[in-house]
């Protein structure tokens, strides 16, 4: 197929839409055809995003950059899978093209991630996953894509994508549903600064998915729109279809922070091992495995497992096998059912520890305080080998979601909480685990050290009595 060219010199891209069987809707064109540097778009699902960011990368395939060279670029993705959406439109339509034949790479391998498209006149598209930093450092590039935005963290752009860009003056895109409304998220960071009116290298809008009419022919009044606005809550239709940033209120655990608090934590045969579980059956019944290191009492937690409607002894029966049970030291429990712990005793013969009651706000100050805590002391803030005080592996995905948002304080309740108010009683199956841990090992911890303390005055005074 010719491509459509004015003057055999300019690219046409509409005319090009056009040849390709693509009509882009009202919204697509608003942002198609802006020459702002860095475009952002919070939109509601179903709104074409995918399609949106594929046939604009397209474009850049006949194009070339300030310096006369064919464009280089990225479309990134939380994951591999997330940037292989786009990466299919392109695939497919340079397929019908004939492009597949001139091209020196033509590979769609979502699985090892191997997704590349490298012509014969040099253009070069390439996928990669914000999982993988390391993949994100070293080249310069004219564009990048950020699949799935609302997903990204704000430091995937600023620490590697940005960088990226300066030598060819390269263009960023970022697309997706709105997932957080604070500075941590890429998206909110990159909407905001495209609303600034002193930003003038940003662009951003907020797209419902009525403004597709490809889809929502009845646009706001369309029936599938209106079932799902009856359907969902108020703030989840505004977020899913309206596009819009709501602001989460009242998160008990405001320290964490997704880009501090989460990694790659596999058990250390150095560190001793511990569990801590929340009792269940209609909720979730817990149990944490949590290793801490000796030296800096720092707090790994390696692992977690959830049941729903099994009762304890099952439970019990069911982990007693388990390959960390070799090693484990001991298990913190909920004071309030003995019976349960009793059950954990008989199975595993690993003792229990209930020393983990008293009030919740204790429980939640020492879990916040592990947040905020970083070690060694010695070195600066910023410090790469500075870490916090608690940290999660990456794999313990309900905790980490209860962590950042689930666990809440009431909506009626104010940011200032006074002391006699409790967060609610719901999504907070991990966190009561791991507050019962910190309540009983750090008491263990200083009533050791309060002995040891005494042991050492007692000795210091014989010597000198002697």
């Amino acid at each position: 197929m010719p491509l459509p060219v004015i003057d055999g010199q300019l690219f046409d891209k509409y005319a090009y839409f056009g040849a390709t069987g693509y009509v882009p809707h009202p919204g697509q064109r608003l942002v198609h055809f802006d020459n702002t540097r860095h475009r952002v778009l919070s939109n509601g699902r179903r709104w074409g995003k995918s399609m949106f960011g594929g046939k604009e990368i397209e474009a850049m395939a006949f194009l070339k950059n300030y310096r006369g060279e064919p464009m280089t670029g990225w479309i990134i993705g939380p994951e591999y899978p997330d940037a292989e959406k786009e990466f299919r439109i392109v695939y497919n339509s340079f397929k019908k093209l004939g492009i597949d034949t001139i091209s020196s790479k033509f590979l769609s391998n979502v699985e090892n991630g191997n997704m590349r498209i490298q012509t014969n006149w040099g253009f070069d598209l390439q996928c990669r996953s914000a999982r993988h930093p390391e993949s994100l450092v070293g080249e310069g590039l004219d564009f990048v894509l950020l699949a799935e935005a609302g997903r990204h963290r704000r430091k995937t752009f600023t620490e590697y994508v940005r960088p990226a860009l300066s030598d060819k003056r390269g263009i960023s895109m970022m697309s997706g549903v709105p997932e957080d409304a604070s500075d941590q998220s890429l998206l909110y960071w990159g909407w905001q600064r495209g609303q600034d009116p002193n930003q003038t290298q940003w662009q951003s809008w907020q797209l419902p998915s009525w403004t597709n009419t490809a889809v929502f022919p009845g646009g706001r009044n369309d029936p599938e729109i209106l079932e799902a606005e009856d359907d969902l809550t108020e703030d989840e239709f505004k977020r899913q279809y309206g596009g819009q940033f709501i602001l989460k209120r009242g998160r008990v655990m405001k320290e964490w922070d997704d880009d501090l608090h989460i990694g790659d934590y596999s058990y250390n045969p150095d560190f001793p091992i511990y569990a801590a579980v929340d009792f269940g059956y209609r909720n979730w019944w817990v149990w944490l495995w949590i290793q801490v290191d000796p030296f800096t009492k720092n707090v790994y937690v390696i692992k977690e497992h959830r049941w729903k409607q099994r009762d304890t002894e099952e439970i019990a029966r069911e982990m007693k096998d388990h390959p960390l049970m070799s090693n484990l030291r001991e298990i913190f429990v909920d004071p309030s059912s003995p019976d349960d712990a009793s059950i954990l005793r008989r199975h595993t013969g690993i003792p229990t520890r209930n020393n983990t009651g008293g009030e919740i706000k204790v429980r939640l100050q020492l879990i916040r305080s592990a947040l905020k805590r970083y070690t060694p002391d010695h070195l600066p803030d910023g410090h790469p080998e500075k870490q916090p005080g608690l940290v999660v592996d990456r794999s313990c995905e309900q905790l980490i979601w209860e962590m950042r948002e689930g666990y809440r304080w009431p909506e009626s309740s104010n940011d200032l909480k006074n002391d006699s108010e409790i967060p609610m009683d719901v999504d907070n199956h991990g966190p009561e685990a791991l507050g019962r841990f910190f309540k009983g090992y750090m008491e263990q911890y200083a009533s050791a050290g309060n002995r040891t303390a005494r042991m050492s005055s007692i000795r210091k005074s014989r010597r000198r009595a002697a």
